[in-house]
């Protein structure tokens, strides 16, 4: 960013970036916090050194509490004076709701670390992938103030637990513990406070290793082709396999199989010594020529 964030600490680890949220006392969303995140991964998208991207809290015990519900009145009440015609003006003019992972094609990790309701819960569910600490929950709130998710958690909920188990959430607003959020699907695995980030940035660094362009491949995969019918989406995927295959990345990777014997564990080893880069790997296998 041309500034500095105001709501989110930044810090790097190689190829791997961490935004980490802070809006003290509350830590509560807006929609100038919202609009700075993808600012923040559009940037992230641009830059050929960075892999892999970490949203995560900077306030200990607390992630992000929900929307600021007084910006949620402010509209309300503007809105009740409103003619149809400016509600659906009003629509037209927000930008496509995405989620955060879908405004880049590398992989978006949320290592939640605190209590995240409402649109911090809704923002968490378009990551890529999540991780929760033990003593974190989930939820989506917003009809005990008589509205409904907004930014995209009936949809990624649905998609996520099916329909029923979405309404049940949905319907009462309760809190999804963490371990029941591992169970529902919701997160990829819960740890202990003090474990999350060190798991998070070791798997962070592992997926900063793949070849990039199977990463994006696999993200345009899954998040166009689950909206298509299954035929549609197979003919996507054999698309996108085709411009992988063709890649460097893929053909030297596989010529370092074949070199390696098609043995996973000596290539593996090799793969170590030089990371993901096919200049590395070509002068890698040239070597194991001689």
């Amino acid at each position: 960013m041309a500034t500095s964030p105001r709501f989110y600490k930044v810090e790097r680890d190689g190829s791997v970036i961490i935004w980490k949220f802070h809006n003290p006392p509350q830590n509560l969303a807006t929609l100038d916090s919202m609009t700075e995140l993808v600012q923040l991964v559009e940037e992230f998208d641009k830059n050929p050194d960075l892999r892999v991207g970490i949203v995560t809290s900077a306030t200990p015990g607390m992630f992000i509490q929900h929307f600021d519900v007084s910006i949620l009145l402010g509209w309300a009440e503007s809105m009740q004076e409103a003619s149809e015609e400016e509600i659906v003006l009003q629509l037209a003019a927000l930008p496509p709701p995405r989620g955060i992972g879908g405004s880049t094609k590398k992989p978006i990790i949320c290592a939640i670390n605190g209590p995240v309701r409402g649109g911090g819960c809704e923002m968490a569910l378009g990551c890529d992938i999540r991780f929760i600490s033990r003593d974190a929950y989930m939820g989506q709130p917003e009809v005990d103030a008589g509205i409904i998710p907004g930014d995209g958690g009936t949809q990624r909920l649905a998609r996520l637990v099916g329909n029923a188990r979405a309404m049940e959430l949905c319907m009462t607003g309760r809190r999804i513990s963490a371990e029941e959020a591992e169970r529902l699907g919701l997160v990829t695995a819960v740890y202990e406070p003090e474990e999350l980030m060190p798991a998070v940035m070791a798997f962070a660094n592992d997926l900063a290793t793949k070849p990039p362009l199977a990463i994006a491949s696999i993200k345009k995969a899954i998040y166009e082709g689950r909206s298509m019918p299954l035929q549609d989406g197979l003919v996507l995927e054999r698309k996108l396999f085709f411009e992988c295959l063709r890649s460097d990345d893929a053909i030297n990777f596989m010529r370092l199989y074949v070199a390696a014997g098609q043995d996973e564990e000596k290539l593996l080893a090799m793969v170590e010594k030089v990371g993901p880069d096919p200049e590395k790997i070509a002068e890698l296998l040239a070597k194991e020529k001689e």
